[in-house]
């Protein structure tokens, strides 16, 4: 009997000894707290006549009950949205996800701007930078909406 009991002890401890290993051997990926906060992305189209046209984007990122959420405004030519989205990722790359439209979006009260669970954009560091990878919100750009191909570049800098 003490012999089984001594068997089963080893085996207990030797099954929590691997379990840590994974644990620490394997690196874990980062929260996205890092990225809580404001992002601008502000471009101008100038004229001939002297008369500039805009798009300004703003996504505001923030946590609640260990969710992360953002809004996402938009201003300018052609440009009048507002938009809740949820945030996923880690501390390298997060995804922003259409959640609904917002009283602010001239589509509010008559339809979704976006498909419920639709990947409007991602963010991904690089050094100093973020890299921006659009997805369903460059339909809204009125330069990008007709490009077939993937855009990808540093357009959002962090304001706050």
């Amino acid at each position: 009997m003490k012999k089984k009991s001594i068997l089963i002890c080893s085996f207990v401890l030797g099954i929590t000894f691997i379990c840590l290993l994974i644990r620490f051997a394997i690196p874990q990926a980062g929260n996205p707290d890092e990225w809580i906060g404001g992002y601008e992305y502000l471009e101008l189209y100038p004229r001939e006549d002297g008369v500039n046209y805009y798009t300004d984007y703003r996504i505001t990122i923030w946590k609640q009950n260990n969710e992360y959420y953002a809004i996402l405004q938009g201003d300018g030519w052609f440009l009048e949205t507002w938009t809740l989205a949820y945030v996923s990722g880690d501390d390298k790359k997060i995804t922003i996800t259409f959640l609904q439209t917002l009283p602010g979006d001239r589509l509010y009260g008559f339809c979704e701007r976006y498909e419920k669970g639709e990947v409007l954009v991602q963010f991904e560091r690089e050094g100093q930078k973020i890299i921006t990878e659009w997805k369903a919100l460059r339909d809204q750009h009125p330069i990008f909406i007709e490009s077939e191909d993937a855009i990808m570049g540093s357009y959002f800098e962090k304001v706050k």
